[in-house]
């Protein structure tokens, strides 16, 4: 049975070690008893906002429609990190990213009752609401050099098929032993849940066309469960990470400034100008082409984690280095 959902708003009021209180907000969207139970969370790590957005927009898109099962949405699972401004809660400024960091969220699932302050909003979050859920999404936000995409758990084909019809044009597919076994997607997975990472581009800031491109994606998802009406949209062009052919530009020997043409997630042509190297002796360019047709998954700023690390942002290019300008996925054509 399909039905208007009933919109509750609700808080998760989790006790911390000195005995405070942090109140988590979810919106829980009940239609008909048949269907699923689709849990989507975003800000896991404080500087990683866009998906609040995101969450904002289906929650707009759902109220009017009929429901079958039920949608929770929980905006931000962290408040702690996001009120830190930065990726987990008590994380010094240039400390590096980490798997190893007590508050590292997504390394900490299912959580603990009597943990740090962090484990006890994961604990509350598994306990009272993924515990309960067929599907567990959880967004992310790489950094803005970055394409966004889809991960997905290659033991579970389900969660393959949600990343395909998340509509984003690069999907992972993790093998059992790379992925840590206290994240969310690999804990949700083991549980028997059906599981996907999505992963934003851009990280410190609201990228409202990121989170329109997640939205349709999201609405597609829901159309292929069948918990909204509609036919879902069949993936016409997805690259998978790692495994579909791609090249890698690099910056020749020199001290250089990144001028970036283009952005991650877009698409060039073979010989078309992606990047521009200015020698900062000269002032002399470099122009930097793609070597190939395809789809840009990264560009600019390549350095890991690089956001983290706001010394290591510039667009600079140091004698000796080798350091790649870009990542470019050929399109099958």
């Amino acid at each position: 049975m399909v039905c208007l959902p009933g919109l509750e708003r609700s808080v998760l009021s989790v006790q911390m070690p000195d005995g405070s209180f942090v109140e988590v907000s979810y919106f829980k969207l009940e239609g008909g008893s048949g269907g699923p139970v689709v849990y989507i969370h975003a800000t896991q790590h404080g500087v990683e906002l866009t998906g609040i957005y995101t969450i904002k927009l289906l929650l707009d898109s759902v109220l009017g429609m009929n429901v079958n099962g039920t949608i929770i949405l929980v905006p931000v699972a962290n408040p702690l990190a996001v009120r830190w401004r930065r990726h987990f809660y008590k994380m010094e400024l240039g400390e590096p990213y980490s798997s190893y960091h007590p508050h590292q969220m997504n390394r900490l699932w299912p959580g603990r009752a009597d943990g740090n302050e962090t484990e006890r909003i994961a604990y509350s979050l598994y306990k009272n609401l993924i515990e309960r859920s067929d599907y567990v999404i959880d967004l992310h936000c790489y950094e803005q050099w970055i394409a966004p995409a889809s991960l997905a758990n290659g033991w579970d084909e389900v969660s393959v098929k949600l990343a395909e019809y998340s509509l984003l044009p690069f999907i992972e597919v993790y093998d059992k032993p790379s992925v840590h076994r206290d994240m969310l997607s690999y804990v949700a997975t083991e549980a028997g849940k059906h599981s996907l990472t999505i992963e934003h581009s851009g990280q410190r800031w609201v990228f409202p066309e990121q989170a329109k491109l997640v939205h349709r994606g999201f609405m597609n998802i829901l159309r292929y469960l069948n918990v909204i009406p509609g036919e879902p949209i069949k993936p016409k062009l997805q690259l998978t990470l790692g495994r579909d052919p791609h090249v890698d530009v690099y910056a020749p020997e020199g001290e250089w400034i990144i001028v970036t043409l283009k952005t991650a997630g877009e698409e060039v042509g073979e010989g078309e100008e992606i990047a521009k190297l200015l020698n900062m002796k000269s002032l002399e360019e470099e122009m930097v082409k793609s070597p190939v047709k395809g789809i840009i998954y990264w560009i600019g700023s390549t350095r890991n984690n690089i956001d983290t690390r706001p010394s290591e942002e510039v667009q600079v290019v140091l004698k000796g280095e080798k350091y790649r300008i870009a990542t470019i996925y050929s399109l099958k054509r």
